[in-house]
């Protein structure tokens, strides 16, 4: 059991980018630099500054009240005092940003909830992103939106398939042949 105010230990997580083995196949090596490449664009996308817990474990407890509406587990774990967040948080909040935007857009929720994170670089930004997370996770109006299906779009015709379709004379014609 901890003590109150004592911290437990330090837990590290890490995620492997472009894990396959060079040379084994020509798709895995494009993978590979196509993983790397997203890697880079959410490291540069990061928000940089200075963050303690004060804001970090608010922020990461409302996180995980929003991750099952997008299906994901409740479970990511405590960031500890850091100068840039980590590309996966900032992937999932790259998610919650574009569902805001989508929202917005849509008329769902009102232009003020709109998420950015290239303005956030200090505790009191966490705090307010972290703000912002927990009424979206209490919106139900976006829980709705988050919950519709898109329209289900009419199945393509396959290629030649319009090359086998029948004049009317002919439908006409086989089907006195078949009676």
């Amino acid at each position: 059991m901890q003590m109150p105010g004592k911290r437990g230990p330090k837990m590290e997580v890490e995620i492997q980018i472009g894990g396959r083995e060079p040379g084994s196949s020509p798709i895995a090596e494009e993978l590979n630099d196509l993983e790397m490449e997203d890697e880079d664009m959410y490291k540069q996308m990061s928000p940089k500054g200075t963050f303690t817990s004060r804001a970090l474990d608010p922020l990461v407890k409302n996180v995980n009240k929003l991750l099952p509406l997008f299906g994901q587990d409740p479970s990511y774990p405590k960031i500890m005092d850091t100068n840039e967040l980590p590309t996966d948080f900032t992937r999932v909040l790259s998610m919650f940003v574009a569902a805001a935007d989508d929202a917005v857009e849509a008329g769902v929720l009102n232009p003020e909830m709109k998420i950015s994170l290239e303005s956030i670089r200090s505790d009191s930004d966490l705090m307010a992103l972290s703000g912002k997370i927990e009424m979206l996770a209490r919106d139900r109006e976006f829980k709705r939106f988050l919950q519709e299906e898109a329209p289900a779009e009419e199945p393509e015709m396959e290629e030649g398939m319009d090359e086998m379709a029948m004049s009317p004379e002919d439908e006409d014609k086989m089907m006195m042949e078949r009676m």
